[in-house]
């Protein structure tokens, strides 16, 4: 019986230590240089993968539909980082404390609001409300508000929308906090607060649409939606499909790699 258990008993180990023995070493990721030739997470349909060609030799990119997803690979070591937007990329390391920020950032960007190329009078509009609120403080009280670590002040304004010009239809996506993301089974964020401020003074009455990041430009060349806001980064490729508003934010690029800092915030 003593050498029929041990002989369980070895086999129990010898599983332990295949499995434990055979596990991944995860990649140790300092540099940007460091990722050369890595798995790097984007996500889908954005322009990420561009970037991530342009700043790091031959990548190996693979493609994701949530920074949920992007967050499990990483910490699994399927990826050893993923590109995101860096306001975006503070959120996700506040959750996740063995995640960190390279201090190198890709790129320098502005963000904006995307509008159907058709409506270039709403463009006009928007622009006119945007250079106001830039001149009067009212989009750096937004920014600290939604950049910033007091969760009690991330609520919407509350707004009697006048809405004598009809119907806005606003796409965005859920999670790209803290520009659009869910609180209390409704959509908050930093570019909702300030579409939502701008069609009040406008005029308009607001209806936000969630969808994909990939269904955007589409949605805004077939005239499903008017407007969309989710930390979209003006582009010369993307002038080419749609127009775009006055920048409402400038931020970068960085990439979002394993390892703890707690000096980040």
């Amino acid at each position: 019986m003593l050498k029929k258990f041990s002989k369980y008993l070895l086999i129990i180990i010898s599983v332990i230590l295949i499995t434990t023995g055979c596990s991944k070493k995860l990649n140790i990721i300092e540099t940007k240089d460091d990722l050369n030739n890595k798995n790097i997470g984007v996500y889908t349909g954005s322009e990420y993968d561009t970037i991530a060609q342009d700043n790091i030799e031959n990548p190996k990119i693979l493609y994701y539909n949530s920074y949920s997803d992007q967050i499990s690979a990483l910490k699994s070591g399927k990826i050893d980082g993923f590109l995101t937007d860096e306001p975006l990329a503070k959120e996700i390391i506040k959750e996740n404390k063995d995640l960190r920020i390279l201090k190198e950032k890709l790129t320098e960007d502005s963000y904006a609001f995307a509008i159907n190329p058709s409506k270039s009078n709403l463009q006009d509009e928007i622009n006119k409300e945007l250079v106001k609120m830039n001149k009067n403080g009212k989009l750096k009280i937004f920014e600290d508000k939604w950049m910033g670590n007091d969760e009690s002040k991330k609520e919407l304004e509350v707004y009697h929308y006048d809405d004598s010009k009809g119907v806005v239809k606003f796409a965005t996506v859920s999670g790209s906090a803290p520009f659009a993301y869910m609180k209390n089974n409704k959509i908050v964020g930093y570019d909702i607060d300030v579409i939502s401020y701008i069609c009040k003074e406008l005029g308009y009455k607001l209806e936000v649409i969630e969808m994909s990041f990939d269904g955007i430009i589409p949605a805004l060349k077939s005239g499903k939606v008017d407007i969309a806001g989710c930390s979209i980064i003006v582009t010369e490729e993307r002038k080419k499909s749609v127009l775009f508003s006055e920048p409402d934010y400038t931020g970068g690029i960085v990439v979002v790699v394993r390892g703890k800092n707690e000096k980040q915030n």
